[in-house]
């Protein structure tokens, strides 16, 4: 029991441990049996209040016993990094004079990273594949990134549901007017609803044997035309951050199968193809002998300026120089017949204002009037390039405060440390504890807690500079980052702080005082450390204070 003694020696790093790691963490020692692990251990197997100390690790969870290998290598001073889906296990030997005395191992959550690439990959398909195909795909993806039991999307036809897509046949007959199931709601509604418990709720599940459900609404142009339906046979598996990145991939595919239906409508007869084609909301035209013989007044509004469009090549009067051959070549092969339809994206210039706009051109060999034309539709997806930076984004920040997430400011501060060794800038760390959070949560309401959360973002945005770092990295902590001459200069910047803080409190209409703990370090370029070293010191000093306020009865609801 070696590495139990030495474990117990170090108190302040079992308790750091213990209560500051958000992610599972445990110690076997030698024989594989559990001698220490933390509070998020618990919450992620579920393990409360069992006698589990010391017994062997497999008996405690028999779920790892696929492992077993990998425990008997890390025994013989292997370390093992296993990415498993959305986790990433860590197996580290521990070692005392060449000798491996026990294990320590990590669970680290990836579902961020794993969304967003999910997100991005399809996002680099949208050229490549065929838009049925592309809209099958989301699908696919979406059941698979969010770990669905089932899911199903529901057109709105008239009165009644038409299902377009479903992981397993529903026995269920759907009504949109049928109050027992989500889709009813939701078109009412107009909105996504959430369900983390069925059992708490009247509202019914499609399938057996599921807990928990989320039904979104598909729209185009805030007019609602379908309805996404995820359900889990977990309760409670999504929170906000997940919910966020599925109204990411929903938006997409909402778009996809709106210009699906389209293109299918487009197959009746033309006296209603022409009605659908002069209210569509994408631009449509029909080329024939390389003139336009019928525009409809979307596209006017898409191409953004009154000008006339008689021949098809009049649309390069509004790509950019860089696209213009790639278009050129894209009409010559419908024309000859190489290709039956053509799916591509233009960058253009709009002249009456001089905009960088984006389009996607869908075209197609087909006759009219018992003659050989081009039935093609006009898209503008500079949105959909807007929402591409958007999701990149929102792996960097916050999405309750605005702030940079952990992610985000450990990337930032990185380069501004690297930045201020160049330069020899001085720089000051920050770090803050919002002070009775759980007292806020527990007796006002989490929905006051966040807003608690997001009156700290703004005072910290009013006090430091634009082109200071602030970042929300937990639950309840803050850092701010930025450039100093001199260590001194910290009074003044924490005193601004408080003074900020002060007023807000002074509200009448406020049913919490806000209350901070703050430890700062200053950075000197001359003698460098990381940005983890950093964010330790600064995190130590202000525990210290929070001590000090905690023995001194100060902010004690």
């Amino acid at each position: 029991m070696e590495v139990f003694q030495w474990i117990k020696s170090k108190d302040l790093f079992l308790s750091w441990f213990s209560n500051e790691v958000n992610y599972p963490v445990f110690f076997t020692d030698d024989k594989l049996r559990l001698i220490f692990y933390n509070k998020s251990f618990e919450k992620f197997f579920e393990i409360k209040d069992q006698k589990i100390m010391n017994k062997p690790l497999l008996e405690v969870l028999p779920q790892f016993n696929d492992k077993a290998i990998y425990y008997s290598r890390a025994l013989s001073g292997e370390r093992i990094v296993l990415d498993e889906n959305f986790e990433e296990v860590k197996i580290t030997p521990i070692k005392m004079n060449d000798k491996v005395v026990g294990i320590i191992t990590e669970i680290l959550d990836k579902t961020e990273e794993v969304v967003f690439q999910d997100i991005f990959n399809l996002i680099k398909g949208f050229n490549k594949k065929d838009t049925k195909e592309l809209e099958k795909e989301i699908f696919n993806t979406i059941l698979k990134v969010f770990k669905a039991k089932f899911g199903c999307i529901a057109l709105v036809d008239n009165g009644d549901l038409k299902i377009r897509h479903y992981s397993e046949p529903i026995e269920a007959e759907l009504k949109k007017d049928d109050e027992r199931y989500p889709f009813y709601h939701v078109i009412n509604k107009g909105k996504i609803l959430y369900y983390p418990d069925m059992r708490k709720t009247t509202v019914r599940s499609v399938t057996l044997r599921t807990l928990s459900a989320i039904a979104i609404p598909l729209k185009k142009s805030n007019s609602l035309f379908g309805v996404l339906l995820l359900e889990f046979k977990e309760r409670d598996p999504l929170d906000d951050r997940l919910i966020s990145y599925l109204e990411g991939f929903s938006s997409y595919l909402s778009g996809i199968i709106f210009e699906n239906i389209l293109w299918e409508n487009y197959k009746e007869l033309e006296d209603r193809y022409r009605l659908l084609a002069e209210q569509s909301l994408i631009g449509v035209f029909i080329s024939q002998e390389n003139k336009m013989v019928y525009i409809n007044p979307q596209l006017v509004e898409i191409l953004g300026y009154p000008f006339e469009l008689n021949d098809i090549t009049d649309f390069l009067k509004i790509i950019a120089e860089e696209d213009k051959g790639k278009f050129l070549h894209r009409i010559r092969v419908l024309r000859e017949r190489k290709l039956d339809y053509v799916i591509d994206e233009f960058k253009g210039i709009r002249k009456i204002d001089g905009n960088t706009v984006y389009f996607e051109l869908c075209a197609v060999n087909t006759t009219y009037r018992g003659k050989p034309a081009i039935l093609g539709t006009v898209l503008d997806i500079t949105y959909r390039k807007q929402l591409e930076e958007e999701l990149k984004k929102i792996s960097n920040t916050d999405p309750l405060t605005g702030l940079y997430n952990r992610r985000g400011f450990i990337t930032l501060a990185e380069h501004t440390m690297g930045l201020a060794r160049r330069l020899k800038k001085n720089l000051i760390l920050i770090f803050i504890d919002l002070d009775n959070m759980k007292w806020i949560n527990d007796n006002l309401g989490h929905n006051i807690g966040d807003l608690a959360l997001k009156e700290t973002a703004d005072i910290l945005k009013k006090t430091f500079r634009e082109n200071d770092l602030i970042a929300r990295i937990g639950g309840d902590e803050f850092v701010i980052l930025g450039v100093v001459e001199k260590e001194e200069d910290k009074d003044e910047i924490l005193n601004r702080l408080r003074h900020k803080v002060e007023i807000s409190n002074q509200r009448k209409d406020k049913a919490y005082k806000l209350s901070l703990s703050i430890g700062t370090v200053f950075y000197n370029p001359e003698s460098p450390c990381s940005i983890e070293e950093l964010l330790q010191m600064a995190d130590k000093m202000m525990y210290e204070e929070k001590k000090r306020k905690k023995e001194a009865g100060i902010n004690n609801y």
